[in-house]
This record gives structure tokens, sequence and C-alpha cells, in this order.
């Protein structure tokens, strides 16, 4: 506490001394039952104001909870607290305040004030606006008691963990190419051929979402309910959607524009059934396979992506695993070394689009050096 702070302090506590005082003289000199009553009931609400000061506030359970489950970048979520207390638990007034996470979103006031009650809850809500994307987490709720007259304040912290994930924003996207091509058809042939091309490993129950050219008739008819196909799966095909985080000097918002796209093409080729590979490189390349009904396990991946000042390496064991497959990687800027990575992976017979949100004229020389090698550059705000 402050020198200002103590000077106040101080103050409130003469103040009360003083009319303390001021009622007892009036008593003593006035006389009278009146008088002796305004004296007594100012004393007796002093006392119980330090009783209820001194006496812990016990909290059973505290609880939060949002309004969606799931957020995507750009929602609006209401988050509910709901304070668990005794019945009989004294308090003059308690502010709540409840700690949000920086970064999350924009809200007015995420907390209230109660005065004396006897509920056994005591609830409030507040509504955050304009989501980020990213991983959060609620730590704990600050509490700060009074008393009528300002002059005992007690703050404490009570714990309460809530993990927050927010899905990045994802959009159609109607062409895949800077030329004007649809390159999604693409992926729409390498499914045909992830599939076809491919023996039957084995059969399994129906499930909403499944092809239809992959249920087995004959054992459908056998068993009487329907059955799908089940293929084995070769390394080297399929769609892989790769996102590199390399931003170095590149503003945030241009960074999520770039992750949105990466979302964006995940879910298209996802919804395809072509069983797509996502690639994202945190410390180190990683990958994850995902079909339409795992779409989320990818976003999940997404949403926890930051900035990687490091730009990606040029040689990599992972780009071994990318033999073959048609390769749509999403990054934040062209430069020397990504256009050495197309190159490798070109000599493995992987057909390679570089995709970008936008381009600086700077970039313009990359970009044709891009396409000489014969790499599609698909430049989604051109």
């Amino acid at each position: 506490m402050n020198i200002t702070g103590k000077f106040r302090s101080f103050f409130k506590y003469m103040l009360l001394l003083v009319f303390v005082a001021a009622t007892f003289s009036y008593a003593m000199f006035q006389g009278g039952f009146v008088s002796w009553f305004l004296f007594y009931s100012v004393l007796t609400v002093i006392i119980c104001t330090i009783l209820v000061a001194i006496y812990p506030f016990s909290i059973r359970k505290v609880e939060r909870k949002l309004s969606k489950e799931i957020l995507q970048a750009g929602d609006e979520v209401d988050v509910t607290v709901t304070i668990h207390k005794r019945a009989l638990q004294p308090f003059f007034f308690v502010r709540i305040q409840d700690m949000v996470p920086t970064k999350l979103g924009t809200y007015h006031e995420a907390g209230s004030l109660f005065f004396f009650s006897f509920q056994k809850r005591l609830v409030f809500s507040y509504s955050v606006t304009d989501v980020k994307r990213g991983a959060y987490a609620f730590d704990q709720l600050s509490l700060v008691f009074g008393d009528l007259f300002g002059l005992f304040e007690k703050a404490t912290s009570f714990p309460c963990e809530t993990t927050v994930l927010v899905y990045p924003h994802f959009h159609n996207i109607n062409e895949m190419s800077a030329d004007g091509s649809p390159k999604q058809l693409e992926g729409q042939r390498v499914r045909r051929s992830f599939e076809e091309g491919r023996s039957v490993a084995g059969v399994r129950q129906y499930v909403p979402g499944d092809r239809l050219t992959s249920i087995d008739w004959k054992q459908s008819a056998r068993s009487a309910n329907l059955m799908t196909k089940e293929f084995e799966s070769y390394q080297g095909e399929g769609v892989l959607v790769a996102f590199d985080p390399f931003s170095l000097l590149v503003e945030e918002s241009y960074f999520e524009h770039s992750l949105e796209l990466a979302a964006s093409l995940l879910v298209m080729f996802a919804k395809k059934q072509a069983s797509p590979v996502l690639a994202v490189r945190f410390y180190d390349w990683m990958s994850l396979e995902v079909t339409q009904r795992q779409v989320s396990s990818g976003l999940k991946l997404l949403a926890r992506v930051t900035p990687n000042p490091k730009a990606s390496p040029i040689v990599h064991k992972m780009y071994q695993e990318w033999r073959g497959m048609y390769i749509y990687y999403v990054c934040t800027v062209l430069n020397q070394p990504l256009l050495k990575i197309s190159q490798m992976l070109l000599k493995q017979g992987a057909n390679v689009t570089i995709c970008v949100v936008a381009v600086s004229q700077n970039d313009r020389n990359i970009v044709k050096e891009l396409e000489k090698l014969g790499i599609t550059v698909f430049i989604e705000n051109e």
C-alpha cells in the first residue's frame, strides 16, 4: 500500500472515531431514550462490521460455463460464473472479477457486485465478442470484500481453470490456381485414385458420410446392414495441406489470414472425402491424417499454431513422406528456402501448389521462378 492509500485508511478510521465520539457526546449531553438508542445503534453496526470483516468467507465451489463448446475465430461467447457459498455466510458486499485471458476477445465488464444476500449461489454473466484464434486458459477469480463504511477491504482469489480452444475461421474456395483453372479438380482425381486404385482390406458397418460408391452390396445383403469397404493405404497418395508458420516481420492479421487459408483448404478436401494429410511446423514438422468426421482434430492443430521466427529447413526427413502427393503449401513469406524446398519436392514426384494470401512487389520475382519450375502459385487476393 502506498502513502496515499495509507493516508486514506487513516482518514477513514479517524472519521469513524469522530462519528462515534459525536454520537456519544450527543447522548451524554442530550440524554433521553432517542439519543442513547442512536449511540448504541451506531456502536452495534460498527461492531457487526468488524466481526463480518474478520469472519472468513467460505466458498464451496466455483463454476464457469461457456455458451458454446466449439468456438471459431470471430464468434461471440457468453460466459456464466457461479459461486457456491454457505446460505448463512455474512458479508456486506463482494466484488467478483473474472480474469479473462488476454487477446481472447473484446468484453465490457467481466465481473459483478453483490450486496448482503442469503442465497447459496452468486451468478453473473458477461459476453466476449470477436474471439481470436488460439488456445486460452481462464485461471482464477478475484474477490474483494468490503464493509458498509469502506474501512475494511479484503482481496482474495479463487482458482477456477477453464481451457478454451478457438478454431481458425474457414471459408469456401472457388478457384485454386492463379490462372483461373479449378485446382480442386486435381484433389477430386486424387480422391478417385486414392480409393479405386487400392485393394480392399476389409469391410465395416456404414457410417453416415461414407461414399455410396464404397458400399459393399454383397456383404450388405448378407448381414441385412449397410457395409462399407475399407481400403489399404499407401504412402505417396492423396492430398497434403502444409502450413509453414514462418512469419518474420509479418503483421498478425496477415498471419491469421494465411492460417485461415490453410484451414479452408483442409475443410474443402475433407468434404471431398480425399482423406487429406495436414502438416504443420511447430518446433518441428508434424503431420495428421484427417477425414470428414475428424476434421476438428486438424482444426485443433491449427488453432495452436504460433508464428515461427525460423525459416523452414531445406532438408527434412518429413519431406520423404510427401513423395508423389498433391501438396498445397501455405506460407506467409516467399523466400529462397521455399524455392529450394519446392525444387526438392518436385524431384520426389510431388505436385506442388504454393498458396499465399497476397504477394508484395518484391515477391514477384520468386513467383516467376516458381512458375518456371512448373509450380502453381495460388494467390487468394490477387
